[in-house]
């Protein structure tokens, strides 16, 4: 897979799982135990999409160290 593949699985993984956590939040069947594990869940592709993103641009700035 090519890292812009990548960063897009990971930008529509993290919106339905936005969506799916706030529709379980809104009808009730998420608590808030659940509610926060939801979010760590979102957080992870969310950081590995920006990390990606930057070492990206770090990489076509030529802002790596040598």
């Amino acid at each position: 897979m090519s890292t812009k593949n990548v960063i897009r699985v990971l930008d529509i993984t993290m919106w339905v799982m936005i969506v799916l956590s706030l529709f379980l939040l809104f009808t009730g069947l998420l608590d808030n135990f659940w509610a926060t594990a939801c979010l760590i869940l979102i957080a992870a592709p969310s950081i590995a999409s920006w990390i990606i993103k930057d070492r990206l641009h770090g990489a076509t700035k030529g802002d790596e160290p040598r």
